[in-house]
């Protein structure tokens, strides 16, 4: 196996390690940004339909916005960070598969 194959499945184990925290909602409020939506909408653009893609996506989306800005602990949540992310959220998959159709 070569160091770039080794590479290219690191980073997609990364990659899913990033999906798998996210629809499990285990993923921290630390990490909930738009470089990690944008890592997730990809993941789903390259590996899945446009419809599972949108579908997954959105589900886990409100699931994980929904735990966010519910949380029993003291621990805070940057709302003007969850605000700026409602803004854009959808347009990070609507990118994606776009990019995906002209490859």
């Amino acid at each position: 196996m070569s160091e770039e194959t080794t590479f290219t499945q690191e980073f997609r184990s990364w990659e899913w390690e990033l999906v798998l925290k996210y629809e499990d909602g285990s993923l921290p409020a630390t990490d909930w940004n738009l470089g990690t939506l944008t890592t997730i909408a990809t993941w789903y653009a390259k590996n899945l339909t446009p419809d599972q893609a949108t579908a997954r996506y959105e589900q886990h989306y409100h699931r994980n916005h929904h735990r966010l800005t519910h949380r029993l602990s003291d621990a805070s949540v940057a709302t003007d960070s969850l605000e700026s992310i409602d803004a854009v959220w959808q347009s990070l998959l609507t990118k994606a598969l776009g990019e995906r159709r002209a490859t």
